[in-house]
Formats: C-alpha cells, structure tokens, sequence
C-alpha cells in the first residue's frame, strides 16, 4: 500500500472527529498526520535506573556548588 488512506477510512475518521467536536463551534478534531512512528520501531528508550539519575544529580550539585565559589 502506498500510505494514502481509502476514502471509506478518511469518512469514518472524519465521522469520529465530528462526534468527538463539543461545543459545535469548536473547530473539528480532524488529525492530517500520517500514523507512522515518529522514530524506527526497533529504537527503544534509553534505559535509566535511580542509581544512575542520583549519580547524575551528585554530578551536576558538585559542579554547581564550584561554581558559586
């Protein structure tokens, strides 16, 4: 496919956004975005635990109490 949706899909959207717009003067909640991931899927999110936060915390308090000396 070539990532272009039906014009059945883009009506039932459009349906949605429609039932989902309160007051009616409020503009439609239309998303024009395609529904790709904004990064790769195989990317995961950096793996951080407390220990290495407090370790980074020590860090940034040691420089910041040289620099007010």
């Amino acid at each position: 496919m070539d990532g272009k949706k039906s014009k059945s899909q883009l009506d039932e959207e459009l349906d949605e956004a429609l039932r989902e717009t309160f007051p009616g003067s409020d503009a439609i909640a239309v998303d024009v975005s395609d529904d790709k991931p904004s990064r790769p899927m195989e990317r995961r999110p950096p793996q951080i635990d407390k220990q290495m936060v407090d370790e980074m915390a020590r860090k940034v308090k040691k420089k910041h109490s040289r620099s007010r000396k």
